[in-house]
This record gives C-alpha cells, structure tokens and sequence, in this order.
C-alpha cells in the first residue's frame, strides 16, 4: 500500500516450514497499537479501512484513526452531472458518516471534516457528528456544505451552527473547545456572535475560515492574547463592517464591507481585499491601513466588477494622476490589480505601487 509517501509491505500469510510447522514473517502486526495506527495515519481514511480485512489484528485499528475526512469526490461529481441524484447520494453520504462514527473508538481527534451537498434538511445528523468531534477533542473541525444555492446567498438552505454548543459549557458536558487549532465554516449560517465565542473560548484556535454565510453584519476580531494567524473571510453577504485587532495575525483576507479597521497586527504580511467603492477613492482605502502597509509582504486587492461599469473616470487630467499618495512600503513583493480596465485611476493606483514599493518583485495585471 502507498499512503503520501509512504510504502509498506504487508506479508501476512505464515511460511509454511513442514507439515504442522509455521513461521510468521508478519512482523509489522507484532508491533504495538499506538505505532501501527501511526503507520494508518499516513493513508486515507477508506486506505485505512480497507486494511481491516487484511486478517484478525487489523480488523478495529481503523477504529483509533485520528482523522476523520469524508471526502466524496465522486459521488459530488455525480450530483455536478445530474442533480437528480442528489438525494441518493447524499443520503449514502449521511450513513456513511453515521456508520463510520458509530464505530470509532479513539478518545482524541486530529481532524474532522465532512464535504458534501448538504442542508438543513439533514440537520439533526450534522448535529450530531458536531457533537461527535467536539467531544474528542477535535484539532481541525471542517464544516463544508457545497449547497446547490451557495452563491444566492440563500440562508434558507444552510444548515445554522447550533446555538445550544455555543453556551458556556457545563463541567459535566463533553463538548470541548480548547483543543480547536482550525475552524472552517463554508455555507454554514453562523453569526458575529458566534464568532466572538469561538475567539473567547478557543484559546489554540490559529485558523478561522468563513465563506457562504448571510448571518453576518457586524464582526469583531479583536484581543491582546489570540492565537489566531490566519483569518479568512469570503462571500459574507450581508457583512458591513469588520474590525481586526490581533497580535498574531499573519494573513487576513476580507470581502467587500463598508467599514474596515486594523488595529494592533504586527505580524500581518499577507492582506487580501475586495474593493467595491470608487476607483478615485482607492488611495483614500489604502490610507486607513496605514497601520500596516508598510509591513505587509503580499497585497491583494480586487476590485469589483460592478464597480468598472459605473465608475466611468475617463475625463481626469494626466496632473491628476501622477498626484499620487506617498506610503513608503520596503516589504511588498507581490502585488495583483485583478479588475484593471485601463481608465486613468486603474494606471494612478499602479504608479502609486511603482513609486512606493520598492521591494516589488511581482506586479499581476488582471483585465
């Protein structure tokens, strides 16, 4: 079998040496649990599973994997070609999760993810495999629900993060959130509050990704002791403002909201934004990062469609596009226009990166 990298070969059948007499050359099931589990580590989950059948030591060690990862590739690319599958296939994906959680063992989990296209409708097992991984302990914990209506913005069809795990845990409860590395939350209805909660409570939480959600308008991501680097906020429909102050922060991508500010993030290099306000205000936008502009390492900025068509700036004088904002930036090494139309201000904001950015090594023109 070949897991990442990793080649084992399994000699399970005993030499026979004579009539009555055996020789067992199946060395690697001589070893102990913790190590041959370690050994299943390096497959996948269904690699994994299949070695149950290889003879009687390895029928439950699958049982004691630490990650739990419910890809279904196929059967989605199914769905992709016909929807009217659907319902079947998600219904074999739903008892496939049940199935698998019904019998494992192990008390502690690296990582739990489900992928598929589902909604409320099967609400109460996504509840249950919530409370599952949350009671092991659970490092990385992926919700990803690639509803059919994810772009509309249609909350009605994503399933809602139970508010009943986000109350302060009882000492007798086994949900547990302190062990929480990595969160991702995609097409999921989870508000600002629920965020705040998992910020207070998560005290290892590093990652924090939240796309497809209509829950949102007011978010703050703020505290002098968070462990969180990475923040990765997508397609939050109804988001207006954000507001970010965290130490450790490394890379933070926001989507296109009214009101953003940055306060207190030292270690920011890596800053991806959605900018849907007038191409004669972009350098007003850069200004209100002046708290970490000239730290950041990679800068990406988007700029709406929408925008390019009533935006029309054609009439500026040359005078006023070379009045570029003066930043000076030693760091950025990257920097990507994706909406660029050619107008006078789309060539102003990339003289002003010219001009300021010194360290540029990269400069991505994306019409």
């Amino acid at each position: 079998m070949v897991g990442k990298g990793v080649t084992i070969d399994w000699k399970l059948r005993p030499k026979k040496c004579g009539k009555r007499c055996y020789v067992d050359n199946d060395r690697i099931s001589q070893l102990p649990d913790a190590i041959l589990v370690t050994i299943l580590s390096f497959l996948s989950m269904k690699e994994a599973a299949r070695t149950s059948v290889l003879s009687s030591r390895w029928i439950n060690l699958w049982k004691d994997f630490p990650r739990l990862d419910f890809d279904a590739e196929s059967a989605l690319l199914k769905i992709a070609r016909d929807y009217e599958l659907h319902g079947e296939e998600s219904g074999k994906y739903v008892e496939w999760v049940n199935r698998v959680i019904q019998s494992h063992k192990a008390t502690t989990l690296k990582e739990f993810r489900v992928c598929f296209d589902l909604s409320r409708s099967v609400k109460n097992s996504i509840t249950q495999w919530l409370e599952f991984a949350l009671s092991r302990h659970v490092e990385k914990l992926e919700l990803d629900f690639k509803t059919k209506f994810e772009n509309s913005g249609c909350e009605d069809t994503h399933y809602n993060f139970p508010e009943k795990f986000l109350k302060h845990p009882s000492q007798s409860s086994s949900i547990n959130f302190k062990s929480l590395k990595a969160l991702s939350l995609k097409c999921v209805n989870v508000t600002g509050e629920a965020i705040e909660f998992f910020l207070r409570n998560c005290p290892s939480l590093e990652k924090l990704v939240v796309t497809y959600t209509s829950k949102l308008s007011n978010l703050e991501v703020c505290g002098p002791s968070l462990a969180l680097k990475h923040l990765d906020l997508r397609f939050c429909f109804r988001l207006k403002s954000v507001k970010v102050s965290a130490p450790n922060l490394i890379s933070l991508t926001v989507p296109k909201v009214e009101g953003l500010l940055l306060e207190n993030v030292p270690a920011l290099v890596e800053l991806s934004l959605i900018l849907t306000i007038p191409y004669r205000a972009v350098k007003k936008k850069l200004s209100t990062l002046s708290c970490c502009i000239s730290q950041l390492e990679i800068l990406y900025l988007n700029l709406d469609s929408k925008v390019k068509l009533c935006c029309c700036d054609s009439t500026r004088s040359d005078g006023q596009v070379k009045n570029t904002v003066k930043f000076p930036h030693e760091h950025l090494k990257v920097f990507k226009f994706c909406g660029y139309y050619g107008r006078s201000s789309d060539v102003e904001l990339v003289w002003c990166i010219l001009e300021n950015c010194v360290a540029l090594e990269k400069l991505i023109i994306d019409p």
